[in-house]
């Protein structure tokens, strides 16, 4: 009977102590990170401070610590001057201040040792102090001292104990309070400051009563002798200029966050101000917002990141990334579509049927009508200013030639991957790009555009300095060098946009626009291998603008960062060699090339056709003419040969 007794009692002994043990470390094991002190602090391409901030819980920054210098002694000697020689609690300290303790009838004295002050203040800084959680601390003391060692301790300790002001670690306090870098670069008074602060946390002032107290008792007991002469402390303000780059390059991490980033503060700034400075000019006209986006394509590095005019203004969607909402984009797809039918065989200087017509919807009993966004029809219209002028109907006949099936599969497979369902789902909205991506989506994907870079669907945006971009060996796309000459000429402007607008800069871009017939949304986007732009104007609220297109929005946004860009020598003139096949050639606007342009073409190209005298061969035309279109054609003085 003894014999099952003591095995019940060792039994319900052992859970005891286990469920103590768990109770004792049940937040050490599931301690949370990102609840540990620790820095943000951020830099940009350019060394400029963009982040200097305590994350949601205080600061830490990792630094050397010299365990000889007079603060770790001083620190030593007021606050646990056994701390090497006893194992991980000071017995007789316990002792007298548990004596201390009764006969006062109150707490008056815990006497902690650094290692039961470092459980504290990294795992239990919010909990009552009591006998019981002392009980818990000197418990965990006991196993973290077989595990660490004194110094590590130590360190650790200084790495948590809260020096006012919301700062938890020495280095920054030192900082803060005193612009010095080193432990060994502080006078007694200061080092006297610091020990105060760790005994008297909650101070409002230097100069109360209480601290004033504390403070003469340590400095006695340090044998300082000194004249005051500190009389209040520096405050520590936190920086977060760019919370929109702080998130993303930040995101994910549970440490520090320290590091250079690839942002250009003052193009940011630049930035930020230009779209501000707009809205307000057209807030009468209800436009609330913007998003600006720009990245050097080499190395996909973000200069510039606004996913809204004001992170902070929570009237305008603040904290929501609209770079990676959804959207439709419009008109801006439309250079993929116009890339397959160059690399089909189309030439730039073809000509485009642009006609009202009607089109399988893909839904029985529907039919699909196309209309351009300015509701007139130019006819017969050259491919080259059929795109930069986003004529509609002359894009959805085109994708009738190529058929819309090989476009989805063409989409998909080599620019948006994420396109669900299939073509017939779409239809020949898919051209004008009613299906949503992200913005972020959008930029990335007209990266391949770029005449020189193949092409990829797996590029991401960095956050990150690149100090030493790889060189990679590039070579020319004929059909995309073709591309970016057609969408980088003026000339090509003048049906909707006229030659001399808002889009030409002091180096012309590569640029295309889209404006919601519901006038919800305009954009620009430029590209080239040094520099792609996105602007982004529209309502927080999803109404209507009025009146605001692309040219008057967005357009003007985007020209002020491309001049600045330039200024900062992202932009520079383009030093493609022309590739083979292409070259600059001669179009006769009439039969005797009295008039004539001279334009970007594939080298083999021929034409017959006389704009001037409305004289069309059929050859010209990329598109197969049917026996309705040239009768409708002719009705309009269009002569088809």
């Amino acid at each position: 009977m003894k014999k099952g007794f003591y095995k019940k009692l060792f039994f319900w002994i052992f859970v005891f102590l286990a469920l103590f043990e768990f109770w004792c470390f049940y937040k050490v094991i599931f301690f949370d990170d990102s609840k540990s002190p620790w820095i943000v602090f951020l830099t940009d391409r350019n060394g400029e401070i963009i982040t200097d901030k305590p994350n949601e819980f205080w600061y830490k920054k990792v630094w050397n610590l010299d365990f000889n210098s007079k603060f770790v002694k001083s620190l030593l000697l007021i606050e646990d001057k056994n701390f090497y020689l006893h194992f991980w609690v000071d017995v007789l300290a316990k002792i007298r201040a548990l004596t201390s303790n009764i006969w006062a009838g109150e707490v008056v004295s815990w006497w902690s040792t650094i290692t039961e002050q470092f459980l504290k203040n990294k795992y239990f800084f919010k909990d009552r102090r009591w006998y019981l959680q002392k009980l818990k601390e000197a418990n965990l003391a006991f196993f973290f001292s077989i595990f660490y060692s004194k110094d590590d301790i130590l360190k650790a300790y200084l790495e948590n104990i809260y020096f006012w002001n919301n700062i938890y670690w020495i280095q920054w306090a030192i900082e803060t309070y005193f612009w010095k870098q080193d432990l060994n670069q502080l006078t007694d008074e200061e080092i006297t400051i610091l020990l105060t602060l760790i005994r008297k946390p909650s101070v409002k002032s230097i100069n109360d009563k209480d601290f004033v107290s504390i403070f003469e008792r340590i400095k006695k007991r340090l044998g300082f002798s000194f004249e005051n002469k500190i009389t209040k402390l520096n405050k520590k303000e936190s920086i977060d200029r760019f919370p929109f780059v702080t998130k993303y390059f930040c995101e994910g991490k549970k440490v520090d966050c320290i590091g250079k980033t690839s942002i250009d503060a003052n193009l940011q700034k630049f930035t930020k101000n230009t779209l501000n400075k707009t809205l307000n000019s057209l807030q009468w006209k209800n436009v609330t917002n913007g998003a600006v986006l720009a990245i050097n394509p080499e190395t996909m590095e973000v200069l510039v990141y606004l996913w809204s005019r004001d992170f902070a203004n929570k009237t305008v969607d603040w904290q929501v990334d609209i770079l990676e909402a959804l959207r439709q984009p419009g008109s801006t797809m439309k250079p993929f579509l116009y890339l397959l039918a160059l690399q089909k065989g189309a030439f730039a200087n073809n000509f485009l049927i642009d006609l009202k017509s009607e089109y399988d919807s893909f839904e029985e009993g529907k039919t699909y009508f196309s209309e351009n966004y300015s509701l007139k029809e130019y006819w017969l219209v050259r491919f080259q200013k059929a795109l930069w002028n986003s004529l509609n109907n002359a894009t959805v006949r085109l994708a009738k030639e190529i058929w819309l099936n090989e476009i989805f599969s063409y989409y998909k497979e080599n620019w948006i991957k994420f396109l669900e369902n299939d073509y017939q789902f779409y239809g020949y909205s898919l051209v004008l790009w009613n299906p949503s991506l992200t913005l972020k989506n959008l930029a990335v994907s007209y990266i391949n555009l770029i005449p020189d870079f193949e092409t990829r669907t797996d590029r991401k945006l960095n956050f990150y300095f690149v100090e030493k971009p790889e060189k990679v060996e590039r070579k020319l796309d004929k059909n995309k060098f073709l591309l970016y000459k057609i969408l980088q000429n003026p000339d090509n402007r003048d049906i909707s946009f006229w030659v001399n607008s808002i889009l030409n800069t002091s180096i012309f871009q590569a640029v295309k626009t889209w404006t919601s017939s519901n006038f919800k949304d305009n954009v620009v986007i430029s590209y080239n291998k040094n520099f792609l732009l996105l602007v982004w104007v529209w309502n927080t609220d999803n109404s209507s603008m009025r009146w605001v297109t692309g040219i008057t929005g967005a357009g003007y946004i985007w020209h002020k960062i491309v001049e600045e860009a330039i200024l900062k020598w992202y932009l520079k003139k383009d030093d493609y060699m022309m590739p083979e096949w292409i070259s600059k050639l001669d179009y006769c606007l009439d039969k005797n090339c009295f008039r004539k342009e001279v334009n970007y073409d594939k080298s083999e190209a021929k034409y017959d056709s006389r704009i001037l005298e409305r004289y069309f061969p059929e050859k010209d035309i990329f598109e197969k003419v049917s026996g309705l279109e040239k009768s409708q054609l002719k009705d309009l003085w269009f002569e088809i040969k």
